[in-house]
């Protein structure tokens, strides 16, 4: 079987770069081990346009909402599937330290745009202070959603299939020889392989060198009647993600340094974690449904990681993306994007984010 790219790999990044590649006109085959838990199976999908307890605008946010969104409505009217929500985010202060840093937001706002100008991309909150915890204020972020990422990955999966373009299997990569003309993985021949394999992206030969430091999530399934008209995302020291009905996901953890054999293993640790996120946050009872844990790839500061592998013997053959963290929803389709175009039109990687200018 001859085709132009083997990716290894069906997460959030292998599932993306496929799509772009298909739309140049490309053969590709893409393999996964299938299995039940992932971090992209995991993941909550949310975008946050201001992120972090220092309330912080997200990376190049807007440029990269503008490319997501569309790429996620083309994705959609190709499956037929709705996939990505708009949503708002209500951010509810969790301390005097967020609230101190607010203050400054806003007085800055006013400062450069005028009195009673609110920071870019935020605009005041309301909310129901007997379900919510509301003592300190907070804004809405209106710029914001929710990528059902299992769907995604499962439209994308019967996409690739229907072109036979899909395969489960474990790719090793001592199993792969590379040569002038492509690269041999069984009886594939490829004209380059692109690993996309997550938290474990350099557990192969070819970027054992990549530096991860991955962190661990776990999340919860609840059921919480009482905030069941509630249709935004809330955030207050963690996030509560409406699924409709009085059901939500609410999470979540981060969990540095864990053991391989840990990876998807939830614990009674990261469970009171979270619960006690949602207790911070809800007036209102709730109950536990489940509980899943996943672990994020995370290279640099969650942003993205891609290219091709710096060495002349590998003759530009082997490829590299990786590195989304908790925001690939987000910046996922912009660099599958600009790798595609690096790959098949020879257009040049931003230096940020290029896998050979930064290590």
């Amino acid at each position: 079987m001859k085709i132009d790219t083997l990716i290894v790999g069906q997460g959030l990044a292998g599932s993306l770069l496929a799509w772009e590649l298909i739309a140049r006109g490309q053969r590709v085959l893409v393999v996964d081990r299938d299995e039940a838990v992932t971090s992209s199976k995991v993941a909550a999908g949310i975008v946050t346009p201001i992120t972090g307890m220092r309330l912080a605008p997200t990376w190049r946010g807007e440029e990269l909402w503008r490319y997501a969104t569309a790429a996620y409505r083309r994705i959609e009217t190709q499956t037929g599937q709705w996939l990505f929500r708009p949503i708002p985010i209500a951010r509810l202060l969790a301390n005097d330290k967020e609230a101190l840093q607010w203050q400054k937001r806003l007085s800055q706002a006013a400062a450069e745009l005028g009195e009673d100008r609110w920071p870019s991309g935020t605009v005041p909150l309301e909310i129901d202070t007997t379900i919510f915890h509301d003592q300190l204020g907070g804004f809405q972020m209106p710029g914001a959603g929710w990528l059902d990422v299992p769907g995604f990955l499962e439209a994308t999966r019967q996409y690739l299939l229907e072109r036979l373009a899909y395969a489960i299997g474990r790719v090793d990569a001592e199993e792969i020889s590379v040569t002038y003309e492509g690269v041999q993985w069984k009886n594939i021949e490829a004209g380059r392989v692109i690993f996309c394999q997550g938290w474990e992206g350099n557990r192969n030969r070819f970027f054992d060198w990549v530096p991860f430091r991955n962190a661990k999530g776990q999340i919860l399934d609840v059921e919480c009647p009482g905030a069941a008209a509630e249709e935004r995302i809330i955030n207050r020291a963690g996030w509560l993600l409406p699924m409709g009905g009085g059901r939500f996901r609410a999470g979540a953890t981060y969990e540095w340094e864990t053991p391989d054999d840990e990876a998807t293993s939830t614990t009674p640790e990261g469970r009171e974690e979270v619960e006690a996120k949602l207790r911070g946050m809800l007036k209102v009872p709730f109950t536990v449904t489940g509980h899943r844990a996943a672990v994020r790839p995370v290279i640099r500061e969650s942003r993205a990681m891609i290219g091709l592998h710096p060495s002349a013997e590998l003759f530009e053959r082997v490829g590299f993306f990786n590195g989304l963290g908790s925001k690939g929803v987000l910046n996922g389709p912009f660099f599958a994007r600009q790798l595609a175009e690096h790959l098949v039109n020879g257009a040049p990687i931003e230096r940020e984010v290029d896998l050979q200018k930064n290590f």
